[in-house]
């Protein structure tokens, strides 16, 4: 137990290290950014790789995993002392892919892209991990691959130069990112947490939907979406809210896939709802110069629109399976739960507070970090003692370990798509394609978009499409922001689209479903993401851009758009509806939501007969002439 001690001792010092090392930073501002990022990296694979020792209780059971451990810890540390050791003349004195690497860079160049492959082995899973070996391959196999993947192929040397020792590759921008905002916001989720955040958010979302239709599945689109806007994480919002809600939802009569899709599916859209959402916003501010405030507010009303849908779809099985809310005694008083705790919310303010007037992103995060610090003491059972900020900033360390090594493996895969010139030959080919037609043009990227999603996280998925798809949707004439948030939608919805849906099948894993049933389910109530990005590819509206009165009438058709692919989606308002009645809503649906004043009023005077004749039976005309019909029919027999 002696070895197993200390190892857990290194672990949480190191763990601790690395959480005050990105405060450091953010309260003095940033390292050069290569030497920010060797660090950050530096803290992410020595605590990962300990942890892969944690399981082995003393040295005598060796196995080969100790082995494996032990030998890529010896690489980080080699490598990593390499890269500090000569930071200055891999900086500034050495000329990047002209002087030729040395022998230990290259041995230590292969080590270090070999380490990145075990780090995303190890939080990413293997399929990953292959796919990012596929494309380490590429810049080799060149003069071998038919078509637009064909080059005229790259050395070693070359390749290890773009990737290691500059800032092309691995220590690019989603690593600059990762190093500088994204971990101080998980941090920031840690803090929250410890002093009791979550606990409180799920209290008062089930005092707010608990009584309601659905009640439990409203909690978890509640809780979900809520957490979501500050974690930023798809499947570690499941495993957090949905501990609670899926059992809940089981216990009052939602099967098991039914319970995992809603859960999945509201976690989902925490990665595109403001005020923090997902790394992807903050990579997308460095990619385009767009501040994050900007950003936030652009997927704001789509990120609406899709929890609406939700809801929505939702209410209407509820009502068609007709299931019940929680009892009044299941939800408590808002005074026991409010009072005690609401001056937890004042750091989350905060934070929004700061991104609006117009402070970065980092300084908003630091802040706010030590505001939920502050806040924590106003009561004494909020009150966060040594071992729990001590607990917060391990475990804000700990939960970044996904984020680094995706970031990480992001690096290789754009390394090698810029190296061998691919982004530019698909976008050539996307233009090509849809012959100039900006319709086929999304239509294509969409399909791109969600068949990366399939293997890869939202972050190295829209890290991809950034060089292979974005310029050319650019030059179909979308707007750099638009085309950006498209694909930026499609890499996280993919996260809910079968066959590798992620956040799913985690939701199913804590439900006892069907993975491919509850990925599936998943798709049906999220399935408003699918079409909005079109929507705002063609007017702004819908972005918040524009006249106050074209938004405004954006917000009021698309809303009402919604409702209509719900309807359509569920077949159900107060009673079964016909198939054609579903088609003619599923088409008023998309009307409507696409922002126009023709398609507004085709849409609304489509939708509102079927609704009014649905909803209210008096205006069923067609009931009644069906039975008279059926007693006319009955007489002349």
């Amino acid at each position: 137990m002696g070895f197993r001690r200390f190892l857990a001792t290194a672990i949480s010092v190191l763990s601790v290290g690395m959480s005050l090392f990105q405060l450091y930073t953010g309260v003095f501002g940033a390292l050069e950014g290569y030497l920010q990022r060797i660090i950050h990296v530096a803290f992410g694979f020595l605590i990962l790789l300990l942890m892969g020792l944690l399981p082995e209780t003393s040295w005598r059971r060796t196995s080969w995993r100790t082995v494996l451990s032990g030998f890529f810890l010896f690489l980080t540390v080699a490598s990593i002392s390499y890269l500090l050791w000569n930071y200055r003349y891999l900086s500034g004195e050495r000329f990047a892919y002209v002087t030729d690497l040395t022998a230990v860079q290259t041995i230590l160049g292969i080590g270090f892209v070999a380490l990145v492959l075990e780090a995303t082995r190890r939080t990413l899973g293997m399929g990953l991990t292959v796919i990012c070996c596929a494309f380490l391959a590429y810049p080799f196999a060149g003069p071998w691959l038919p078509g637009i993947f064909r080059h005229s192929g790259y050395t070693l040397g070359t390749l290890l130069d773009n990737l290691v020792l500059t800032t092309d590759g691995i220590f690019g921008i989603a690593l600059a990112v990762s190093s500088t905002y994204i971990v101080l916001f998980i941090i920031f989720a840690a803090f929250l947490e410890t002093s009791g955040f979550g606990k409180f958010l799920i209290d008062v979302t089930v005092l707010a939907a608990g009584r309601l239709r659905a009640g439990p599945a409203k909690i978890a689109v509640l809780a979900s979406g809520l957490m979501g806007m500050i974690s930023g994480s798809a499947v570690a919002n499941v495993v957090s809210t949905g501990s609670f809600t899926i059992p809940l939802m089981k216990r009052t009569g939602y099967r098991p896939e039914f319970a995992g899709a809603v859960e999945a599916a509201a976690s989902t859209g925490g990665q595109f709802m403001p005020p923090v959402m997902g790394a992807q916003a903050f990579i997308m501010t460095q990619f385009t110069g767009i501040p994050y405030i900007t950003i936030a507010w652009y997927s704001l009303l789509p990120a609406v629109l899709y929890y609406m849908g939700i809801w929505m779809n939702l209410d209407l099985e509820a009502r068609r399976v007709g299931l019940r809310g929680l009892q009044k005694e299941e939800v408590g008083q808002w005074g026991d739960v409010i009072f005690p705790r609401v001056h937890l919310v004042l750091p989350i303010m905060l934070l929004v507070g700061l991104l609006m007037a117009g402070y970065t992103p980092m300084f908003a995060a630091v802040h706010s970090i030590f505001a939920a610090l502050a806040v924590s003491f106003l009561r004494r059972e909020t009150r966060m003692g040594h071992r729990d900020i001590l607990r917060a900033l391990e475990e804000g360390a700990k939960n970044s370990l996904p984020v680094v090594a995706a970031t990480a493996m992001s690096g290789i895969i754009i390394g090698s798509v810029t190296l061998t010139g691919l982004g530019e030959r698909f976008s050539a080919s996307i233009l090509s394609l849809s012959g100039g037609s900006l319709f086929l043009g999304l239509f294509f990227t969409m399909i791109a978009s969600l068949i990366l999603g399939l293997g890869l996280p939202t972050i190295p998925a829209y890290i991809i499409q950034i060089a292979l798809v974005v310029p050319a949707l650019v030059k179909l004439g979308l707007p750099l922001y638009i085309a950006h948030l498209f694909v930026i939608y499609y890499a996280c919805i993919s996260m809910i689209t079968p066959p590798e849906a992620l956040a799913a099948y985690v939701a199913a894993g804590i439900a006892g479903g069907n993975p491919t049933k509850t990925g599936f389910l998943a798709t049906k109530l999220g399935a408003v993401a699918y079409i909005v990005p079109f929507m705002f590819a063609y007017n702004p509206a819908l972005l918040l851009v524009g006249p106050a009165s074209s938004v405004l009438l954006a917000v009021v058709t698309a809303s009402v758009g919604v409702f209509a692919l719900a309807v359509a989606m569920n077949g159900y308002i107060v009673r079964s509806m016909p198939w054609w009645q579903r088609i003619l809503c599923l088409g008023a649906a998309l009307l409507l939501i696409k922002p126009g004043i023709l398609t507004d009023l085709v849409g609304l005077g489509t939708f509102a007969p079927i609704y009014l004749c649905n909803r209210f039976p008096v205006f069923a005309w067609w009931d009644s002439l069906k039975v008279r019909l059926s007693r006319v029919k009955g007489e002349e027999i």
